[in-house]
């Protein structure tokens, strides 16, 4: 095995050029101080905010002034942290970023409540603030959801309690749950824990894959009541939320931050649950290409095509990801060649480095990606992905003001899963025999544990939620049942449905995030529903840029619906099952 390199190892053209934002830890403090200062001036305008159109502007242009310098401060410091976490002066650095990120938010946290007090009435008799009318529209929807001063006081000082669930969870989870050794067919014993588990449940050893499974959830089992009791209290905490506000439900109150209706998440499970029988057919294939008669969740995550050894240096990869990218038009193109360039990208793995990849950056920096970039082909698919995000920043950073530069997080994978699904059709042209298989089943299992497993994980928190607003008790036990019961919709048909995954549910951590993980299915079918647009008609590019051009301009639906696509219908999510039908079909070729 290569042995990983120091970060001082590796040539600066590989990395990063974020030491142009700033030189030292000197120019960092002396950021912190002048934002400061804005903070101060800010914290003047408390209670007298909206007696005038001009204090109202003045505070909200100080408020953007002091936000794009504190996200250039905190971006900057997370990202020195994260190239290399055994570096003292990153972490520190980061410590420095997270604090007056957490100042510069307690110091606006009034503007809000005081635009909220003021009423629409009053806010319209400001035309000189025009500029700010959605971000002023998307503060007074809240009116009727918004309590006195001192009921606010109380309810924010609940939070931190309130929502330490996730916590619990996290020191039960990844602390003091202890698995059992496990052993493959042949006798040799492993370490079990719950971030190698899918690794085991990968494995061509079907012993070892039978040993992981049972092993965890035994262990998860013995805590049942625990996790039920955890889980909850959480679901309470969220009806609770909902009933002080004044919702209906605590869906509702979840996707009222988004805008979003209860017909967009309906519409997700009732779209995904009638495309049901080409998971069914999915698996029938996974039994055929494993040569198993039976197939049982152990096996779901064995690769159905050997992992194929693909060399792809990374400058082959980014003519690959221009070439295919291409079809998104000559400016894409030019961005993406700024991209390579002009030191956007980290590349390479180092020693103490973040795994994993991301795309960073803040309104007035490059947007930046961390890779961690191994030569292989999958390496290349998070390339075009990453771009994704960071093209879409970029574009969006440039046309809009900085109040409306950020796109929400339910637009937020549209675009990198637009060049993804780009990046795998080009892939199926190009390559041949085992290879392609590779890459087919590779787009197979990223639909097939989005759309069809966070679809699952959907209905699951629906149901929890639903049994304990009409007032009936929710714990392990009934966790439990609900849990089979909807593996049993899902696979019932052709899989064995073993006892132990009853207990899978306990061990999802964004089940503490209530209903969030619905995002990811509309994510993944806005972004195959563009791909798919702009294959069949070039014309369709001109309303997908203007989509990247956005940001956080409009609501997020009516920003997709510009693009064409529209989430009250079920055309989007359908897109997705045709696509993973046409997966079938070319894998069964």
């Amino acid at each position: 095995m290569d042995k990983i390199m120091e970060r001082k190892q590796i040539p600066e053209k590989f990395k990063w050029d974020i030491d142009t934002i700033y030189k030292d830890k000197e120019e960092v403090l002396k950021e912190i101080e002048s934002i400061r200062e804005k903070l101060e001036k800010i914290i003047k305008f408390k209670g007298i905010l909206t007696e005038s159109a001009e204090n109202l502007y003045k505070c909200l242009c100080l408020t953007d002034e002091a936000g794009i310098a504190c996200d250039r401060v905190y971006v900057y410091t997370a990202m020195k942290r994260d190239e290399d976490n055994s570096n003292p002066l990153g972490q520190e650095l980061s410590d420095i970023g997270s604090k007056i990120y957490v100042e510069f938010k307690s110091a606006s946290s009034f503007i809000s409540p005081e635009i909220i007090m003021a009423g629409s009435n009053k806010i319209n008799e400001f035309p000189k603030l025009k500029i700010y009318e959605h971000y002023f529209d998307n503060i007074l929807r809240q009116q009727k959801h918004f309590l006195s001063s001192n009921e606010e006081k109380i309810v924010m000082e609940s939070e931190e309690m309130a929502f330490g669930f996730e916590n619990i969870f996290k020191m039960l989870n990844f602390v003091d749950l202890k698995f059992p050794k496990i052993k493959d067919r042949l006798g040799n014993e492993y370490e079990l824990t719950t971030s190698n588990f899918n690794k085991y449940q990968q494995s061509k050893d079907r012993v070892l894959r039978k040993n992981a499974f049972e092993a965890l959830y035994t262990s998860y089992g013995e805590f049942k009541n625990t996790y039920g009791a955890l889980y909850s209290s959480a679901v309470k905490r969220d009806i609770f939320y909902a009933k002080v506000r004044g919702f209906e439900s605590s869906l509702e109150a979840s996707l009222f931050s988004d805008n979003v209706s209860k017909t967009i998440y309906h519409n997700v499970i009732n779209t995904v649950s009638e495309n049901i029988n080409l998971l069914d057919r999915y698996c029938r294939m996974k039994k055929q290409l494993l040569n198993i008669e039976d197939l049982h969740l152990y096996d779901l995550y064995t690769p159905n095509v050997e992992n194929v050894d693909m060399e792809v240096e990374f400058d082959n990869a980014k003519e690959m990801v221009l070439e295919v990218l291409s079809i998104l038009g000559e400016e894409y193109s030019l961005i993406l060649k700024e991209a390579f360039d002009d030191r956007w990208i980290d590349i390479y793995e180092n020693s103490g480095k973040y795994s994993g990849a991301y795309s960073s950056g803040s309104h007035d920096t490059k947007p930046y990606i961390l890779l961690n970039y191994k030569n292989k082909i999958t390496d290349v698919l998070t390339l075009a992905h990453e771009l994704g995000h960071s093209v879409h920043s970029y574009l969006s950073r440039k046309n809009q003001p900085y109040v409306y530069s950020n796109y929400t997080i339910f637009c937020a994978e549209v675009a990198s899963t637009t060049n993804e699904c780009l990046m795998y059709l080009y892939l199926m042209n190009k390559l041949k025999d085992d290879a392609r298989k590779y890459i087919i089943n590779s787009f197979l299992e990223t639909i097939r544990t989005t759309y069809y497993r966070q679809t699952m994980f959907a209905e699951y928190e629906l149901i929890a939620h639903d049994i304990a607003e009409k007032g009936e008790a929710l714990n392990g036990d009934k966790l439990c049942n609900i849990w089979m019961k909807l593996y049993e919709k899902y696979y019932g048909r052709e899989c064995i449905i073993d006892e132990k995954i009853k207990m899978e549910w306990a061990r999802i951590p964004h089940f503490y995030d209530a209903f969030y993980v619905y995002k990811y299915v509309t994510g993944l079918s806005a972004g195959i529903s563009i791909a798919k647009s702009i294959i069949e008609d070039r014309k369709n590019l001109e309303r997908y840029f203007e989509f990247l051009k956005s940001g956080g301009s409009k609501y997020s639906l009516d920003l997709l619906k510009n693009a064409g696509v529209d989430m009250f219908s079920k055309k989007p999510i359908e897109d997705t099952a045709f696509m993973f039908k046409y997966l079938l079909d070319e894998m069964q070729k």
